[in-house]
Parts: C-alpha cells; structure tokens; sequence
C-alpha cells in the first residue's frame, strides 16, 4: 500500500492531521476532529492502525477504571505532502562536488537501509521495504520478486548523474533486505531515468551469505 493511499478518504486524513498538531488523542476526540460519529470513526482508525501510519499510545493509566485508548502518529512517520526537493537538489549537487562515487554512495544507503527498518527483531519486508523507498520519493510496487520504482526523483534532484541516485535507492533497499535477515538482494537492474522508472530483480544471496526471514515465504522457490 503506497503511504497515500490510507488519506485518501477525508476523514482519514482529518484524523492524521489532528494527530500530527497533537501528538495523541483518544477515538472520541478524534471522531470530533473528523466531525463524525465515533462509530464511523473507530473503522477509519483500524484502517490507519493496519496500515502503519498510527499506533496506540502506550501512556501509563492514571486513576480507577479501565485506561481510555489513545492513538498517535508511528514513530518517524510525517504527512507526504512535504516537499523538500529545493534541499534536495542542493544536496545532491553538493555530492557531485566532492566526488562522491557509486561505492560511497553504497555504503551510506547501505546503512541508511538498516536505520529506516529500525530495531532487530521480526519485520515484514512486503510492507517494511516499500515504505522506506516512499521515505525517498519513490512510488513503489512489489510484485513477487520484482520490485519497480515510478516517478523516481532521481532525474530531477540529480540530472547530471541520476542513476547514481538510483544506486542510493537500490543500496537502501538492500539495506532493509538485509536488515531484516532476508536470503535475497537486488540485482539485474534496469534504469529509465526518461522515464522515471527503474526496475529490479529480487533474488537469493550467493551461497553462504547469511540469511534469514524470505520476502513472499509463500512462493519462494
């Protein structure tokens, strides 16, 4: 699911932006911040619980009775209407000034992978890896073992070099994968920067790579 999808409904998104300007809220506050019934609320708010963009908040209860639920935004997760494009140009030409190279530029989305999947532990890469590329500016579709990126911001922020940008996204996305102990990496790439796309083939590390949970454990062959 692209990280739009969950604010394509209108009270779907009054409820993250009231939770984006106030940091928590219980079901009652926010059905009124949504001006609906809390029963067509409550629907709303375990659609954007299942889809990873709120959680509920583990304050600790105060006074006699059963805690009231609370929800709030999940950690590192902002509205996707930001646009940073201006500093990231600039940022990216300033990569170009120093030199920067495609070994670099692997080791730091290498690394930057395994920050955005966060702590250890189990993680489902169907979910776990588009997110992160979206953090990008990419838009994402997994299908099997192919994983394709659209309206790739790697012409525009870097239009002198814009496959060294999808490098940056392909180690990052290896980053993930290895982040959450995956046997498979990205490799047979294909870049249309004309086109704003790129593709990539998901497959098993060399043998005796260390590996770990499958992405598609189902169809893994």
């Amino acid at each position: 699911m692209s990280s739009l999808e969950p604010l394509a409904d209108p009270t779907r998104l009054r409820i993250v932006r009231y939770l984006a300007e106030h940091g928590s809220a219980s079901l009652r506050e926010l059905a009124a911040a949504a001006d609906v019934h809390t029963n067509t609320a409550r629907p709303n708010v375990v659609e954007l619980e299942r889809a990873g963009v709120l959680e509920r908040d583990s304050s600790p209860p105060s006074g006699r009775g059963r805690p009231e639920v609370r929800y709030r935004l999940v950690l590192g997760w902002t509205l996707p209407s930001v646009d940073f494009r201006g500093l990231a140009e600039v940022l990216g030409a300033a990569l170009l000034r120093a030199g920067q190279g495609a070994a670099e530029m692997r080791a730091v989305g290498l690394e930057w992978g395994r920050y955005l999947l966060g702590r250890p532990g189990a993680h489902d890469v169907d979910r776990d890896l588009p997110r992160a590329l979206e953090l990008l500016g990419f838009q994402v579709s997994l299908n099997r073992f192919t994983l394709r990126l659209s309206a790739c911001p790697c012409p525009i922020v870097l239009p002198q070099r814009p496959q060294l940008l999808c490098e940056l996204a392909v180690a990052v996305a290896d980053g993930v994968l290895a982040g959450a102990g995956s046997e498979l990496h990205l490799a047979r790439r294909e870049h249309h920067p004309a086109r704003r796309s790129c593709a990539a083939r998901l497959e098993r590390c060399a043998a005796g790579a260390p590996g770990g949970a499958d992405l598609h454990p189902k169809t893994a062959t």
